[in-house]
């Protein structure tokens, strides 16, 4: 069992006079100030718990931020006073965690264990001293292998493990990292007393993912055999607890440490296709945005229909990106997209080193030029890219999830690029991000539209073989569900079905729930007996989901029932679309133009039939229309040449 002491460094070179630290090995702190400078060292206490730890760290450095106060340190008084007041903190914590653990009149006993120990140490400064600080051959090796990832402990020996780094022990050299400023750790749950006139009461906060108390469990610790507590929002991730240190480590430069040389050949594009006139101007526009170095220009925007060749779009971003030194991270929300997109890459961009990460990855703990992450993996990454595309935006899980976006934002270098690409992007984007176009007029009446382009964004309305998006087909058909559950006839449904199947062409069939699956793989089986070998049904929890999706791709079923997993991300040539039950809340506005981008993808067949099925009136479907007939309209426009780019 680990222990964390916190101690009191009077004097040196600091700007303040008193400062409190946390150590999990003493004997390191006081080689480290030897080497640096002169101090004395006083302790104040040990705790098995680092938040514990860390909470009394941050009470004595405000009671130290106060001059007078910093000065009585030095004394004995001061240092009995802040002893008190330690052992007064913890009484005070355990009281409240007891109160939330146990009710309202809470078991009397030691939830946190405190042990005060007084004692003082000289440091002198030994100039030229070296006791294996940081700078020793170990110590760098494991510094560059921790660059850029943010990692509970365990994690950090599974990375250690996997890059075939093993016997020293990791405590001293983790903790000078930390002593140098080349890396943070603070606990993976953060204990805290928030005080009001009113009522005391316990802050926790996860440090890993930001979830405050809700979202955090009370818990007896089998590791520290005390209180603790543990996030179950990143419970996935593993346990992020009380006891278990958190370790961030930044990138240190933006150029890659393999030269010139092996940079410019990652960075080499061996792409065989070519832009149209309006995606060339949106690749390069992104380009200049990567490769601008003005301060502040740290987020841009790719709007770009579905079918736009978004993918392709990104390509010269990427290589100005891994010429100038830098890794580059692909952020998407779907795993399905990660497995797509890496051999893609992997292909235009043969000499890089690409790796896929998601929940399931062997690749997650290895080095690459081009990273491509479910957001979730996003979590294990601090400040590592000069370059991150966060891919569809407004796709669940990421959009509107707190946790996804501060992992995203602190996976970015300072005064790295953050670089957005999607079809639907939410409307505080397009706020920020996106300008207007005024003074336009139809039917008499003054509206604005997007502008195609600014300093922080570029619009594409047009697919890239020029055809316009399939408009869908909206149908209301009265007691839908209750004719799909009876198995009655719904004319609509299986007249597309019937229509797709007699042209050779690939249906999705999209529904809002899980339950809705098997029951319309029933339905659908009663009325197309013949094609039952032809039909199958994915959703996120299916086992086979990934084995399915690609008996899809190739043609092995000809038609798909589907949740909403696949409404991104997947392009099947000649395929239609329906959606049965429009008027659920997962088919947002977003979703429907996205599930509706799935036809007429291709060269080869730029249409298709889009219907969307509902059981009343609804705004989303309305709403989703309306998107993409505008979208019609302004690449209409632009093609005519009434407005300029």
């Amino acid at each position: 069992m680990r222990e964390y002491l916190l101690y009191i460094k009077v004097g040196g070179e600091s700007i303040r006079p008193a400062q409190a630290y946390v150590t999990p090995c003493f004997s390191v702190d006081q080689s480290f100030w030897q080497e640096r400078e002169g101090c004395q060292l006083h302790v104040i206490g040990k705790s098995p718990s680092l938040a514990i730890a860390f909470s009394l760290r941050e009470v004595v450095n405000a009671r130290l931020a106060d001059r007078q106060e910093s000065s009585r340190a030095m004394s004995e008084e001061g240092l009995a006073e802040l002893r008190e007041l330690a052992v007064s903190t913890v009484r005070e914590t355990a009281s409240l965690y007891g109160r939330e653990m146990m009710g309202e009149k809470p078991l009397q006993r030691e939830w946190f264990e405190w042990v005060v120990e007084e004692r003082s140490v000289a440091v002198s400064h030994a100039e030229g001293a070296r006791t294996g600080g940081l700078g020793a051959k170990e110590d760098v090796g494991i510094s560059s292998l921790l660059e850029g990832r943010a990692l509970l402990w365990e994690e950090v020996e599974t990375l250690l493990m996997k890059r075939e780094v093993s016997g020293p022990d990791l405590t001293p050299i983790l903790h000078r990292m930390v002593l140098a400023e080349s890396a943070d750790w603070q606990p993976g749950v953060r204990v805290s007393v928030k005080k009001s006139w009113w009522k005391h009461r316990l802050e926790l906060t996860c440090d890993r993912c930001g979830s405050k108390r809700k979202e955090i469990e009370l818990t007896i610790c089998h590791t520290c055999g005390q209180g603790c507590a543990y996030c179950t929002v990143c419970l996935g991730m593993g346990r992020s607890k009380c006891c278990t240190p958190y370790l961030l480590v930044p990138s240190r430069s933006t150029v890659a440490r393999e030269g010139a040389e092996s940079r410019l050949q990652a960075s080499q594009l061996r792409w065989t296709g070519s832009y149209s006139a309006d995606q060339a101007v949106a690749a390069e526009q992104a380009r200049r945005y990567v490769a601008n170095h003005r301060p502040g220009a740290t987020q841009f925007l790719i709007w770009a229909v579905c079918g736009a060749g978004k993918t392709e779009l990104l390509f010269p971003s990427i290589s100005e990106a891994l010429a100038a030194g830098g890794r580059v991270l692909i952020a998407t929300p779907r795993k399905d997209v990660v497995l797509e997109l890496a051999p893609r890459l992997q292909r235009v961009f043969p000499q890089a080193r690409v790796i896929a990460v998601h929940g399931s990855s062997t690749e997650k703990w290895e080095e690459a030029d081009i990273t491509i992450a479910t957001t979730h993996q996003v979590m294990r990454y601090y400040q590592r890219f000069p370059l991150v595309i966060l891919d569809e935006v407004d796709a669940f899980p990421y959009h509107n999830n707190p946790m996804l976006y501060r992992a995203v934002s602190r996976a970015v270098q300072p005064e790295g690029k953050l670089l957005y690409l999607s079809a639907t992007p939410p409307r505080y984007l397009q706020k920020s991000l996106v300008a207007k176009r005024k003074g336009w007029f139809r039917f008499g009446a003054r509206f604005s539209l997007p502008s195609l382009s600014s300093s922080t964004h570029v619009l594409l309305p047009g697919r890239y073989h020029g055809s316009a998006l399939p408009v869908p087909r909206v149908v209301t058909v009265q007691g839908l569900h209750k004719r799909l559950k009876a198995s009655r006839p719904i004319a609509p449904l299986l007249e597309l079905v019937r229509t797709s199947l007699q042209s050779e062409r690939q249906l999705f069939l999209f529904v809002p729930r899980i339950d809705d699956v098997e029951k319309l793989i029933g339905y659908l089986t009663k009325f197309f007996p013949d094609e039952a070998s032809q039909l199958a049904g994915v959703h996120a929890a299916d086992p086979l989901r990934e084995e399915k999706v690609r008996a899809f791709r190739e043609k092995r079923y000809r038609l798909m029932v589907t949740t909403t997993i696949l409404e991104r991300g997947v392009t099947i040539p000649r395929s239609d679309v329906v959606v049965i039950g429009a008027e659920a809340p997962v088919f947002d506005e977003a979703s429907l133009v996205q599930i509706a981008g799935r036809v007429g993808r291709s060269v080869d067949d730029p249409t298709g039939t889009v219907l969307f099925l509902q059981a009343d009136r609804a705004p989303s479907p309305r709403a989703a229309v309306k998107q993409i007939r505008n979208m019609n309209q302004l690449a209409q426009t632009l093609r005519s040449g009434t407005i300029q780019t």
